[in-house]
């Protein structure tokens, strides 16, 4: 259960610059009284006497003042020509530039994933509820730090009824797929009934450089992790986690702002048919996978036994008989069983309490780890002061594309069965939580508390109080036990073949659907409109070239002083 970073950035109130009046530049409340208390301290005789030594001294200012203007010139100059993000010459263009669509709105009008409307408690995969039967709850909270952060670049998603478990694909059985078929007609998704699967998924992005990669995963990731699943129904979910974090890092390289990123923890919980496994972790291994193998073995010796001229109870028909054969044999040792995947890159965190104790299910990847180090230093890079090249403090995540070779988007994960007597509840948080909070006492503090809205409410106080520096996101999902235990002993669901899954699409296409249905057809591709987006960026940022340094100037100007 362990295997594979987000750049901690906290606004430092004392770091205004120098020409910026300390008010402005403080983030605390409490720095503007002080301010105030300083300007109010001389009296009016005190002001007097201070203006009569004035005339005695103006002389010597008259002298330095020309260092003065040189100075104050050179480092305003400096400033424009850093072209620091967001400022501007005037208050005008600043805030026309604040009005002006995000890159993320501006793909939204040709993407319908992006274009979902936020659902209740801000969840980015639109508006999911529980059903009669579901065995979960999910209760979500966030809080920007406004004392700290000027923007909030946590996102999160969560979905009551996932994908459907595949079927296994045996042979040239290619049909048996998730009954969420990839072909359904858009237009008809709208009107079809989606399928309770009692399947569950939840993320956390936490954003570093800006919003964009963080917004991106928590409208896209599902999507492209339903697909994955369903295009491949016998490959492992730990496999296809990476192959799905692998393909976000390629979206993500082909659409504006290269340098935004973003750590991520992710939950599948998922009803399984499974059968005993003595060389699995957990003991059992999923169904279609099994089915599969074991298929192809029976072929594969009974290809052997036609060849050599032996005949066997499997040699008649290869391509039917073994694969029904051995389906058959497995089912018979297949039982229903509740299995959670998780996967994580950087130091978004997920923890599950089993009999009051915290288990971590995911691996903080911080320059500080020295494993860590280690493979970004192999890959020819630096670990400067805990962070890759002095820049990242994380060593894995989404996006950043820029330093992708050092920044690797394969995640740590991890497959847990369910233990209904003893798996109470998960909490998912990003690292504004874990800064000040360890997993038991995070485990402590909400383990009595039955309502996961109302627990993931208090760990988000609890940070504050801590004086947690970070934005705040945290997930807490309840586990409904005894319904748990019910669905396994009176009927099926989550699985491709149930009664309740025969007809339906999944909730994700039923939510990007309707999100189709309102924007109408796109004007052009995706990929088109990047593009476009990109070649903006780049003639507004070349279209105002801060002034550059005059280098004689300011000698000039210090030998005259």
């Amino acid at each position: 259960m362990f295997g594979s970073g987000k750049e901690d950035e906290p606004a430092q109130i004392d770091d205004a610059p120098n020409n910026v009046p300390k008010a402005a530049a403080a983030g605390d409340d409490a720095a503007v009284p002080r301010e105030r208390r300083s300007g109010s301290t001389s009296t009016p005789s005190d002001r007097k006497s201070s203006d009569a030594s004035t005339g005695s001294t103006n002389t010597n200012k008259r002298r330095s003042s020309g260092v003065g203007r040189a100075a104050r010139d050179m480092f305003s100059s400096a400033k424009q020509s850093l072209h620091i993000h967001g400022s501007g010459p005037t208050s005008g263009t600043a805030n026309v530039d604040k009005s002006a669509p995000s890159p993320i709105q501006k793909l939204s009008k040709v993407d319908p994933a992006l274009n979902v409307q936020q659902g209740a408690h801000n969840n980015s995969a639109g508006d999911s509820h529980p059903g009669p039967r579901s065995t979960f709850r999910v209760g979500v909270t966030e809080d920007k730090n406004k004392k700290c952060r000027r923007t909030m670049e946590d996102t999160h998603a969560y979905l009551y009824n996932f994908l459907s478990t595949p079927a296994p694909s045996l042979g040239n059985d290619k049909g048996r797929t998730s009954t969420s078929d990839a072909s359904v007609d858009p237009a008809d998704s709208v009107a079809q009934q989606v399928i309770e699967t009692d399947n569950g998924y939840f993320a956390i992005f936490d954003g570093h450089a800006g919003t964009f990669a963080a917004d991106w995963c928590g409208k896209k990731v599902h999507i492209l992790l339903e697909e994955a699943i369903r295009n491949n129904p016998n490959t492992p979910i730990p496999e296809l986690l990476d192959q799905t974090f692998t393909n976000v890092d390629a979206q993500l390289e082909k659409l504006p702002l290269k340098n935004s990123g973003c750590t991520a923890v992710i939950a599948v919980l998922r009803w399984e048919d499974r059968v005993p496994n003595p060389q699995s972790s957990t003991g059992s291994a999923l169904f279609a996978p099994a089915a599969a193998a074991a298929a192809k073995n029976a072929s594969d010796s009974t290809e052997k036994g036609a060849d050599g001229g032996e005949t066997g109870p499997l040699s008649k028909d290869p391509n039917t008989d073994a694969h029904q054969v051995v389906e058959a044999k497995l089912r018979n040792e297949a039982s229903r069983q509740r299995v959670l995947y998780t996967a994580n890159v950087g130091d978004a965190r997920i923890v599950l309490c089993r009999n009051g104790r915290a288990l971590r299910l995911s691996y903080d990847h911080k320059g500080s780890d020295e494993s860590e180090g280690r493979r970004v230093a192999n890959a020819g890079g630096l670990i400067l002061n805990n962070r890759v090249n002095g820049v990242l403090a994380v060593t894995r995540a989404l996006g950043d594309a820029y330093m992708k070779d050092l920044v690797t988007g394969h995640p740590y994960t991890t497959e847990t069965v369910i233990q209904p007597d003893q798996d109470e509840f998960l909490i998912l948080a990003c690292d504004g939580l874990w800064d000040v909070c360890s997993d038991q006492e995070a485990v402590e503090l909400v383990r009595n508390i039955q309502d996961p809205q109302e627990a993931s409410r208090k760990l988000v106080d609890h940070a504050l109080s801590r004086f947690s520096t970070d934005n705040l996101s945290c997930m807490v999902v309840r586990f409904d036990n005894k319904a748990l235990k019910a669905r396994k002993q009176e009927s099926s669901i989550g699985v491709d073949g149930d009664q309740p899954s025969q007809k339906g699409v999944s909730e994700a296409e039923a939510i990007v659907s309707q999100a189709r249905k309102t924007m109408g057809e796109p004007e052009q591709s995706v990929e088109t409109a990047a593009a476009v987006i990109m070649e903006e960026e780049e003639a507004e940022t070349g279209a105002e070239p801060g002034p550059e340094l005059n280098a004689d100037a300011l000698k000039a100007a210090q030998t005259n002083a």
